[in-house]
């Protein structure tokens, strides 16, 4: 840069040209504004691309500023020199200047460079998205980052599928953007206790715990008391989805209505009774106890835990380890605990009580299919007894293998064959 350009590229600034240029600027309406890559350029020009740069020639860092000009557009907020402040407070600074003296403040890399007639804001301000959760239930949402699209319910953000669209009469032109962060961060299902609808319509009504949704019978509305909730529509796809859920392993229920003392403790999608003694002494009355629709809970009781099942006593005092079989819990020895597999599956513990009437019946319900160790023969039980199948009773409608559950030789040799 010339010495005459140099001169130039610093302007005098009376106090009658300040006032000037500080009434634009506190309005905020900038003359003009350069992009980072332009101002890379007048720094290149200036002074080959350093911003740290002080060679003693009065002008200081990658837009070669003065002390006089450095003071008067407010660069001191930054750093006491030019080249002591950071690239992105020069070109903040630059862009004021710019604003005030236009690019021939820079005589000669301003106009080489562009800096005119490039108008871009470097460093645009992020925008400013809403908290979700001030957001009203129904209320379509999506980060500015993915197509994703969540709706709002209690404080939730479910998942609206392509397909939920057009049934669930959903207003994509009303979406309201989010911030990224907390769009990800939405719980996906609703809390627990929340009465739920298909969006599309219908009569069924749910109650949401552990992300599943929990059909409420006719009797169960008013009864339950479900009829007094908010009443929440949900997208198609997530509620058939949910209802296909089972409540959390672990987790202590309780008849809705409070007239029945009895307590459950869920174990794959059947519930549990816990006796009286057990409910302390096996800590389940430190866990968070929910209400849970009186049909529903009838025939989660009702249910066998399902097969393949590993469990055993809650309350730790017996180590025994037991595989569920037609609703029998069969016991396993650590030989069979390993060589059927079973040490690659979770094991739950269950009140003892329950276990041990478990454990005491003679034979796996009628219908279960049973194989041993290094036995391809499958028995099925009927009445007691056992059966060999044939090989043309599986297939497809007719009973699968994945129904057959692995036992200890001990328990198929036991039992009689019909």
């Amino acid at each position: 840069m010339s010495s005459a350009a140099r001169k130039k590229s610093v302007l005098a600034v009376t106090a009658t040209a300040l006032l000037a240029i500080a009434a634009p600027l506190a309005a905020g309406t900038t003359a003009s504004a350069a992009s980072v890559s332009t101002w890379d350029k007048v720094a290149r020009c200036e002074a080959s691309g350093n911003w740290s740069i002080n060679t003693g020639n009065g002008y200081y860092g990658g837009l070669q500023i003065s002390m006089s000009t450095w003071r008067a557009f407010g660069g001191t907020q930054y750093a006491s020199r030019p080249d002591l402040a950071s690239k992105q407070q020069q070109i903040l600074t630059g862009e004021k200047i710019l604003a005030g003296q236009g690019q021939g403040a820079w005589p000669s890399c301003g106009p080489a460079a562009g800096l005119g007639a490039d108008h871009a804001d470097p460093y645009p301000s992020a925008p400013s998205y809403p908290n979700p959760a001030s957001l009203a239930d129904g209320t379509l949402v999506k980060s500015p980052n993915g197509p994703a699209v969540k709706v709002m319910i209690d404080g939730a953000g479910v998942p609206v599928a392509g397909s939920d669209v057009t049934p669930d009469k959903y207003d994509l032109s009303k979406i309201v953007l989010i911030d990224d962060a907390a769009f990800n961060g939405l719980p996906s299902a609703p809390p627990a206790g929340t009465v739920v609808h298909d969006q599309a319509g219908g009569a069924n009504r749910y109650v949401v715990i552990d992300g599943a949704a929990l059909p409420i019978s006719a009797s169960d509305w008013t009864a339950d008391g479900y009829n007094i909730r908010p009443d929440m529509g949900v997208p198609t796809a997530w509620l058939q989805a949910a209802v296909q859920r089972t409540l959390s392993n672990g987790r202590v229920v309780m008849d809705q209505t409070g007239n029945d003392p009895a307590r459950y403790v869920m174990v794959n999608g059947t519930a549990l009774h816990i006796s009286a003694a057990e409910w302390t002494a096996n800590g389940y009355d430190q866990r968070s106890l929910l209400g849970v629709p009186t049909s529903w809970l009838a025939g989660s009781a009702a249910r066998q835990v399902p097969n393949g099942t590993i469990v055993k006593d809650a309350s730790g005092k017996d180590a025994t380890v037991y595989v569920m079989a037609g609703g029998k819990a069969v016991t396993l020895s650590y030989a069979d605990f390993t060589g059927l597999g079973y040490d690659k599956r979770p094991l739950e513990g269950v009140p003892g009580t329950w276990l041990t009437a478990a454990a005491a019946k003679a034979a796996p319900a009628d219908g279960t299919m049973l194989l041993t160790q290094g036995n391809n023969t499958v028995w099925q039980v009927t009445g007691g007894k056992k059966r060999a199948m044939t090989a043309d009773e599986f297939g497809a409608g007719k009973a699968s293998f994945d129904d057959v559950v692995s036992v200890p030789a001990a328990l198929v040799n036991g039992l009689p064959t019909a």
